[in-house]
């Protein structure tokens, strides 16, 4: 709450009070609180309806929002449809690869950082398949002597 005087403003009264002095800010504030609702909706249609606007009816700033918006439209889209996918996982490992590239403050040769790291990471995709090629890669030394 906001005190002016003797009267106290809600959150909520602020922001009308602010939106009133400027009409780009009105419309900008309007435009992004559609988008906000448009993706938590996700919502192909009210999506297709915000970047239909022609983009120099908006304020300035928002025209290249909606140019970007507008050149990402498919990966938006494919968010919506498939939500439950993410890269976490593929992130974390990338933090777990750096971490150890720091602190073994650099390794002698890449065979020593890639041992370090199928060591610390003993269940990831990474040391699933370099086990799978280094058995399939015996597998056929064996058979060739």
């Amino acid at each position: 709450m906001i005190t002016i005087g003797y009267a106290q403003l809600t959150d909520v009264e602020v922001v009308h009070r602010l939106l009133s002095f400027d009409d780009d800010l009105s419309q900008a504030y309007r435009y992004y609180q559609d988008l906000i609702l448009a993706v938590s909706h996700r919502d192909q249609g009210e999506l297709n309806q915000l970047l239909s606007q022609k983009w120099t009816t908006l304020p300035w700033p928002l025209q290249k929002v909606q140019r970007t918006l507008r050149s990402h439209k498919l990966e938006i889209i494919n968010s919506f449809k498939y939500q439950n996918y993410t890269n976490g996982p593929v992130e974390g490992t990338n933090n777990k690869i750096k971490v150890i590239k720091r602190t073994a403050y650099g390794f002698r040769n890449f065979f020593n950082f890639r041992a370090r790291i199928l060591l610390a990471l003993p269940n990831s995709y990474i040391a699933i398949n370099w086990n799978h090629k280094r058995t399939a890669h015996a597998k056929f030394q064996t058979r060739a002597a």
